[in-house]
């Protein structure tokens, strides 16, 4: 019995000694990686930094064009003043699609029902007249988009023809804006290199490497709108240039300073 309990306590340290060693050679083979990567970064120190932002922008043709157009209709009853508005709307989106529209580019943005209890100011007391009454108005709007530039005013000599009484601005955009932020990106990256250059020349030090990167939020597609008269589209006058727009980008930099 003694004997076997000795053997027992050798083995357990016989363990305990190899756990040891392992642990020592472990922390001996790390240790030189963990000072290398340390001595590394103490060549630059975060409290030691230039910061700057920098812009890009291109300009490029839009190729895609969009237009709120609405129906308003009012009569003294209800149903009266939404068969209109059906009416008008209906004529409106045959025109739309006689020109190509598709239906995935017509998309409602409000219906809406109202009651206009005073229509017209109140006559005077001495005129003896009775009070105007109520009317109902109904207004529908749909934003529309159109993929041929050269049919927007085509677009809106046809919709008013149809019965729409409400434009609501026309503006231009692009379909898929990726490839102008990729070189408004590019051009802000070295319009950023330049401004820190600039400032690091200035105040007497080198420009180290970069020490993060992050885009300022804000910047993206600009729009121009356009002005469109009704007068002018319902005598066949309306015309329209789109234009160009700006992509720009905006990222913020900093840079370590070498010592």
């Amino acid at each position: 019995m003694l004997k076997r309990i000795l053997l027992v306590g050798i083995a357990v340290a016989l363990l305990m000694s190899i756990g040891l060693a392992g642990v020592w050679l472990w922390g001996q083979l790390s240790s030189p990686v963990s000072a290398q990567a340390v001595e590394t970064d103490a060549e630059y120190s975060p409290a030691q930094t230039i910061t700057v932002v920098g812009q890009g922008s291109v300009r490029i043709k839009p190729d895609v064009a969009r237009v709120s157009i609405g129906v308003e209709t009012s009569a003294e009853t209800v149903s009266e003043a939404v068969a209109e508005n059906e009416s008008n709307m209906e004529s409106i989106l045959a025109a739309l699609k006689d020109l190509g529209i598709e239906d995935k580019d017509i998309q409602t943005m409000n219906y809406s029902i109202t009651l206009d209890r005073y229509p017209e100011s109140l006559p005077s007391a001495e005129a003896g007249s009775s009070q105007p009454q109520p009317v109902y108005r109904v207004s529908n709007m749909v934003t529309v988009t159109i993929r041929d530039l050269d049919k927007v005013g085509d677009v809106l000599d046809a919709v008013i023809e149809a019965g729409a009484n409400n434009i609501w601005g026309v503006s231009f955009s692009l379909d898929d804006p990726k490839a102008a932020q990729v070189d408004a990106r590019a051009d802000a990256i070295a319009d950023a290199q330049a401004r820190a250059e600039a400032l690091a020349e200035l105040s007497g030090v080198q420009l180290g490497p970069v020490m993060s990167v992050s885009e300022v939020l804000g910047t993206g597609v600009y729009p121009m709108p356009a002005a469109y008269a009704v007068e002018s589209a319902a005598a066949g006058g309306g015309s329209i240039s789109p234009g160009e727009l700006e992509v720009s980008y905006q990222v913020q930099v900093a840079y370590f300073i070498e010592r």
